[in-house]
This record gives structure tokens, sequence and C-alpha cells, in this order.
């Protein structure tokens, strides 16, 4: 079967677990942090490291581990220094080198990355896994006023979205995106399963294909 033509004015990456897996990092970040904010309702570090994929520090560690507007630019600095120094940091996701060297060499400033990190995370992150940056610059949780992260649409212009999360999918789709899902941290029968502005117009298991 042929594959499906995409027409987009843009591509807007989303990158951790996207282009790069930091999950052990993440984790690792989300234990330390438990032991010294104990998190709301007794969850263990695990919950609150699913429920919180895709979103802005600044919004889960209020949530989750009640740290307050003055504690939380040192806060997020602790917490992605954890994530980026763990176990010699990120790693890049199959397919994800190549694709951006190309989509980068063809049409370098019609990309970008969208992410729900810091831009200082972005850019660590990028330059451990020897990955290219936007010439445009990042859309980054520095960005987005308070109550715009994902999935408000606030982060996303019209193009194509190529995400890994729920609420990042309904971003891309809120903003008017076409939007392809990458089976990272879920299965494709997951995904599939999605309905509303959940649901991606496309699913590829990895960014090789």
């Amino acid at each position: 079967m042929t594959p499906p033509t995409i027409l987009a004015e843009a591509i807007l990456f989303d990158l951790d677990g996207t282009l790069i897996d930091s999950t052990q990092g993440v984790f690792n970040a989300w234990e330390e942090f438990g032991k010294k904010h104990p998190f709301v309702d007794g969850l263990g570090w695990r919950d609150v490291a699913h429920k919180t994929h895709g979103r802005r520090l600044a919004e889960t560690l209020k949530q989750y581990c009640n740290i307050q507007d003055d504690e939380l630019p040192q806060a997020i600095y602790e917490f992605e220094d954890i994530v980026i120094s763990c176990g010699g940091g990120p790693d890049v996701l199959p397919g994800a080198s190549q694709l951006l060297s190309d989509v980068n060499r063809i049409t370098p400033d019609r990309w970008t990355i969208v992410t729900s990190a810091s831009s200082r995370f972005a850019s660590a992150a990028l330059t451990r896994c020897n990955l290219p940056f936007p010439s445009k610059g990042f859309v980054t949780a520095d960005n987005i006023a308070s109550g715009q992260g994902k999935p408000n649409p606030a982060p996303y212009l019209a193009g194509l979205v190529i995400e890994d999360a729920p609420s990042g999918l309904a971003a891309g789709r809120r903003a008017g995106a076409t939007t392809l899902a990458v089976c990272t941290n879920h299965t494709r029968e997951f995904l599939e399963t999605r309905i509303g502005d959940e649901k991606p117009d496309f699913i590829v298991d990895n960014l090789e294909q």
C-alpha cells in the first residue's frame, strides 16, 4: 500500500518520548523529589511519573509536591539536572537522528521542537544526544503562559505534530494540526483507541518508518 502524503506548513516535534528517551532520569528525579516533598494523596513516585508525562514541571511540581511559586525555579532546575545527568543522560530514539538531519537539510526553517521542558533542558538534551538545534529556536515551557501547556493548543501552530503523549496529540489537534503518534510510551493498541482530540491521524512504531 502506498504511504499517505501529509501536507504541512511546518513540522513540530515533541522532544522527550519522540526524539529522545529520558525515562530513567525522570523516574529517578520523581523518586528523589518524593523523598523531600511527600506526594499528595499518598501517591507513589511511579504513579506521579505516569500521571505527569508530557506536562510542564511548573504545574506538576505544584500539583503533586505542593512546591510553592517562589521555590519553583530552583526545584525545576534540580529536577531537570537529575534527568540530564542520570546514567549518562537521555538516549536518542530510533530514527530520530537521521530524520532530524534530513529535515534540517531539506527545510531548515520549517521545523522546530515543542516541549513541556525548559529551554535549558532542551538545549542540554539535544547537545548530549548530538541532535541538531532548530534554527528558529524552541517552543518550551518558558514561552507558554500558566495554564497554556499541553493539551492547550497554544504551544502548537498549524503543522504536522509528532508526539508520543495523548496530551500533546490533543494540543496538536486543537491547534488544527495533523498529528502523528510515535509508539514510545504507549502501545499502538492504546493509541488506536484514543477518542476525541487525543486520537492521532497517523501512528508509527518509531521514526525509522
